[in-house]
């Protein structure tokens, strides 16, 4: 994120508009709002019938498991320096 004075930003998943909040450039919140809303499609479109709480949860899963999986081969690489 970029230092400096929050900005707001809408942006639309799954339909739905959120105002978002944060210092980070508008571009990158627009990029991370359509990120989340593919993976939400994806997963509707393999899972059409789980519900939209349910297809929530297994997007923040996902990126939580993405996250650490990155974060341990941050903390490797940076041991092997």
């Amino acid at each position: 994120m970029s230092s400096g004075k929050s900005k707001k930003v809408t942006i639309k998943v799954m339909g739905e508009e959120y105002v978002i909040r944060s210092p980070s450039s508008r571009e990158h919140m627009l990029e991370v709002g359509e990120y989340v809303n593919n993976l939400m499609q994806q997963l509707s479109e393999r899972y059409p019938r789980m519900s939209l709480q349910k297809i929530a949860v297994l997007c923040c899963l996902n990126l939580a498991s993405d996250l650490l999986t990155l974060q341990k081969k941050n903390k490797k690489n940076k041991g092997d320096s």
